[in-house]
């Protein structure tokens, strides 16, 4: 009886051992797949994160890329308007068609200012020059001294327009005379849009106006 006792105890024990070792390898591997899944989750955290890195770069890089664009297209703007405002500088040396009129007439005033008798003096058809501006000519005459009509030629060249005197001729008005016979043409640089153009361009004129004032204040300081 004692020994079948013993190994009825035996039996139970291994039992028991079996049960305990079964616990150890399910234990041992819900511990396996813990580690797995652990580590497939670090891996894919640091892949999605690697991701957004690379996604915040690439949006970095578009970002810088357009504040580039956007800088160089405002440059390429400043420059442009630079540009534009000589242009307008330039044709503001052209007459309007009022302006040459005012011209026109300002000239019987001079003569007269300096005793120069205007024998003639006439519009005669205007030549153009490219699709915008025009050479209008005025035909003249003057009877004066040498003298007076170089003082008269001064004074019209004071003017800011672009003018030339052409094809002149001068001639003794007869042997015994002191005066001088004076034929020719004035050459008027005519630009018929320019009082549309300073209108339409009136707040760049303005503009560059005022800094080109600050630089000539900064000059003289």
């Amino acid at each position: 009886m004692f020994g079948l006792t013993k190994n009825k105890s035996k039996s139970v024990e291994d039992e028991s051992i079996k049960d305990k070792s079964k616990f150890v390898v399910v234990g041992f591997t819900i511990m396996i797949l813990t580690f797995v899944v652990l580590v497939g989750s670090e891996i894919f955290t640091s892949m999605k994160l690697s991701s957004q890195n690379k996604l915040i770069s690439s949006s970095n890089d578009i970002q810088s890329q357009s504040d580039s664009l956007v800088l160089e297209m405002a440059k390429t703007g400043k420059k442009l308007q630079e540009e534009e405002y000589e242009y307008i500088k330039e044709v503001t040396k052209f007459m309007s068609p009022t302006e040459f009129q005012n011209f026109k007439n300002s000239i019987t005033s001079v003569a007269s200012q300096f005793n120069v008798q205007i024998n003639s003096l006439n519009e005669i058809d205007p030549v153009r020059l490219g699709k915008k501006f025009t050479i209008n000519y005025i035909e003249y005459q003057f009877l004066s001294t040498f003298e007076n009509l170089t003082f008269l030629k001064n004074k019209l060249s004071e003017t800011d327009f672009k003018i030339n005197i052409i094809q002149e001729n001068i001639s003794r008005e007869n042997p015994k005379s002191d005066k001088v016979l004076t034929s020719g043409q004035i050459g008027v640089y005519v630009f018929p849009g320019k009082e549309k153009l300073l209108k339409d361009k009136a707040k760049i004129i303005e503009k560059f106006k005022k800094e080109e004032e600050k630089l000539a204040e900064k000059s003289e300081g």
